[in-house]
């Protein structure tokens, strides 16, 4: 084993100064073990996970130290000296290799990028790392010629690389992802031509990792990135957010300007749609079987891409059908039966919640029942919109079937419940609509119009009377249990109130 004189004038210690680094094996090794403990320690302060790369070097340097205490125990006899001598000289160019790599990774790359250092880049310092560090401890621990080795490789090296072509490729592909800064984690790509979405997780040597939207992780060689078309969609924080584009096909018995207007409602009321930018809904093209629109809309996080296709494809199929319009599709037959009706109603249940309700109350049952033959009812999907607040309006609605949830100012502040009634205010005085409602289920609502009311007003005009006293009432209650009401108030002003506003809205 040569000694630290005997080595320092060889061609490599002109590069390196190795002997500086023996001679000063004690510095280093007690560095190593006062740096990595201190990272411990605060690590453990924060409650961060402690990685190998920390409590590795700490036991090396430990044994760097056994070492030490051993070669000077065994100082009478050189055989065993020198033997642990060698090995000391390993364990502490590799107590200085981790130290070089933690320094240079994880403090300055670290503070450098601002962000979680990809394993590509920490993998390739770590490999130039130590094979300078082996490179050393070949000449200087088992003598080993370098220059015999270099001149005789060259064909070794050839054969590898030719061998080894499609794992170089990947590796020069990951370089080459990690100088793209819309390559970086968390942003969420699509690779068409491979059927692949997903939100970039980690780029290695080999294959960038993909975390797909079932939280599935899919590891995609880096050739096949660099070699296809790749659509970035950004990420949560990132301040541009891919469009969203689909395909909505309906038919030609629906104007163009309807359909425009009633999908472009749709994307406004799902509340994962972002309002800025604006959805956009364009007549893509005349089919044989139908319009196609193509709508385009923007959210928030792409990872609810999907879910968020699910409930605008929802609530377009109630929308469609309410307005009792349908979806075309190719057939090669004539239909000659009725098409079947998506919603079978009982007109005596309708009949039977309007003769409940306190504002049909006093109707004889030939009007109701007359009336419930008149009154549409509205099917609205999980999440619809059926009123809007400050919105006119002219209609009550009867719920027949499901929950509603009430909001004021984009704050939710009830419910309504199957069987309750609401828009009275609407309906016979004309007044905006006071809240937004919207279906928390599926819900059936019986409609009563205004062009329903006005004949049985003027049939019986003492109705009004009745009519105007029940919305007094209900106005008095609502104040009375509001927070902060004054006690109760009377009546007969808001009586005459309503009064005046039903004969001035149906015109008498």
């Amino acid at each position: 084993m040569p000694t630290l004189n005997q080595v320092s004038g060889s061609p490599l210690s002109s590069m390196i100064d190795v002997n500086y680094l023996l001679i000063n094996r004690i510095f280093v090794l007690a560095v190593t073990l006062i740096f990595f403990v201190a990272i411990l320690l605060i690590q453990k302060n924060r409650g961060q996970e402690i990685h190998s790369r920390v409590t590795t070097p700490i036991k090396l340097s430990l044994l760097g130290f056994l070492l030490l205490y051993g070669e000077v125990a065994l100082v009478a006899v050189p055989s065993y000296r020198t033997l642990l001598e060698g090995l000391q000289t390993l364990v502490v160019l590799f107590c200085l290799a981790k130290l070089a790599i933690y320094l240079i990774v994880d403090i300055y790359l670290r503070l450098h990028t601002q962000r979680e250092v990809p394993s590509f880049l920490r993998d390739g310092v770590c490999l130039l790392v130590y094979l300078a560090a082996g490179i050393i401890s070949l000449r200087m621990v088992f003598k080993v010629d370098l220059s015999a080795i270099i001149t005789t490789s060259a064909v070794l090296t050839a054969a590898i690389a030719f061998a080894m072509q499609n794992t170089l490729t990947n590796a020069m592909s990951g370089f080459s992802i990690q100088t793209d800064r819309l390559l970086d984690r968390q942003n969420w790509i699509a690779i068409k031509d491979k059927n692949l979405f997903g939100e970039i997780v980690n780029v290695g040597f080999r294959y960038t990792t993909l975390r797909g939207l079932d939280n599935t992780l899919m590891m995609v060689p880096n050739s096949v990135i660099m070699q296809n078309v790749v659509t970035y969609y950004g990420n949560c924080s990132s301040n541009v957010k891919p469009a969203t584009l689909f395909e909505v096909m309906l038919g030609y018995e629906l104007p163009p300007e309807r359909a425009k207007e009633l999908l472009h409602q749709v994307l406004l009321d799902e509340p994962s749609v972002l309002s800025v930018p604006e959805p956009v809904v364009r007549l893509f093209s005349l089919a044989d079987s139908g319009i196609t629109y193509q709508l385009k809309f923007w959210i928030e996080d792409p990872s609810q891409k999907v879910p968020v296709l699910d409930c605008i494809y929802t609530q377009i199929w109630y929308a469609v059908n309410r307005e009792g319009f349908s979806f075309p599709f190719p057939h090669r037959q004539i239909i000659t039966t009725e098409a079947i009706t998506p919603f079978l109603f009982s007109r005596d249940h309708v009949a039977a919640e309007l003769q409940q309700s306190e504002l049909f109350a006093m109707l004889d049952e030939a009007t109701i029942t007359s009336l419930a033959k008149q009154a549409p009812v509205r099917v609205f999907g999980p999440g619809e919109v059926v009123v809007r607040q400050a919105e006119n309006g002219n209609s009550l609605f009867i719920v027949l079937k499901g929950d509603l949830e009430v909001s004021v100012d984009g704050t939710v502040v009830g419910a309504i419940r199957q069987d309750s009634f609401f828009g009275e205010m609407s309906l016979l005085t004309g007044e905006p609509r006071r809240a937004t409602v919207r279906a928390s289920c599926e819900v059936w609502l019986a409609e009563v119009t205004k062009d329903l009311m006005q004949p049985l007003l003027k049939a019986n005009p003492a109705i009004m009377e009745t009519l105007s006293a029940i919305l007094a009432e209900r106005e008095r209650r609502t104040s009375e249990n509001a927070p902060g009401s004054g006690g109760q108030l009377s009546d007969v002003p808001r009586r005459e109130h309503y009064l005046r506003s039903l004969k001035e809205f149906f015109g008498f």
